[in-house]
């Protein structure tokens, strides 16, 4: 069940939808869209701008991760290399 919040008598609605709006000359209504053009056009080039300054630190980002992923399998193989190196010497000098 829905209650009124207001005791105040609500007004109907007229069915004419031209009914109480303010009457605008045509070069106002035509100003007015040409700046809403323009505003729009700004709020596009804003988020164009912000999209490629998000795609550029994703590629960074990316190059970044791929040199760390890089240095170490360098590291990896460095340190395998040397286990590797240690062992056979060990097993050198075991039969000596």
């Amino acid at each position: 069940m829905t209650r009124l919040v207001s005791s105040q008598p609500v007004s109907a609605m007229s069915r004419s939808p031209d009914h109480n709006l303010p009457s605008q000359p045509k070069e106002s209504s035509i100003g007015q869209n040409h700046h809403q053009e323009e505003i729009i056009h700004k709020l596009a080039m804003q988020l164009r701008n912000i999209g490629d300054s998000i795609d550029r630190g994703m590629v960074q980002e990316d190059l970044l991760q791929q040199e760390v992923r890089e240095a170490l399998a360098h590291c990896v193989l460095v340190f395998f290399g040397g286990v590797h190196a240690l062992q056979r010497f060990l097993w050198n000098i075991r039969w000596m």
